[in-house]
């Protein structure tokens, strides 16, 4: 099975643009320690052609992690994401739903010759303020979805998870 990730998906997510279902793959994954509740998951992910690692995964996906269903150079599919601006201008693209659409066995490792996206050189947006950001969000700054959440989804193959 072959997959073909949505080349651009990467800086339209960072700027906050509506991209609908977004094929991407996991490069890498790291736990955030809370100062209370369950852990966050920083994700690195990538275009094919760009990769960055101002994703976070919902809690309520958390299970895919300890379940290992998420795991590096998996290809996904993201259903649902909010991207927030922290305070200090930095971007957070939060994943409140995936599909996993190939294994990492499956997939066999890193697709393409992805570069960092360079979220410093960008010149500012209309409708979306374009600053500096440096790799990770610190744990304590993460805001929670900019508007009610009605519901979060996941799907692994043929399983269907609705955390409503």
């Amino acid at each position: 099975m072959s997959a073909t990730l949505t080349q651009g998906a990467i800086e339209a997510l960072f700027k906050g643009s509506e991209v609908k279902n977004p094929v991407l793959q996991l490069l890498s994954m790291r736990t955030i320690p809370a100062a209370s509740g369950p852990p966050r998951f920083r994700l690195m992910m990538s275009d094919g052609q760009h990769y960055l690692s101002s994703f976070l995964l919902a809690t309520q996906l958390n299970y895919l992690v300890e379940e290992n269903l998420l795991e590096p150079n998996c290809i996904c599919m993201l259903k649902k994401t909010i991207t927030n601006a922290l305070s200090d201008g930095r971007h957070v693209v939060v994943v409140m739903g995936l599909e996993i659409l190939q294994s990492a066995e499956e997939t066999g490792g890193k697709i393409g010759n992805p570069t960092p996206y360079n979220t410093d050189d960008k010149t500012p947006q209309t409708s979306v303020s374009s600053s500096s950001v440096s790799g990770s969000p610190p744990p304590a700054a993460v805001p929670g979805p900019s508007y009610k959440n009605n519901s979060s989804e996941c799907h692994v193959k043929d399983f269907v998870y609705d955390a409503s």
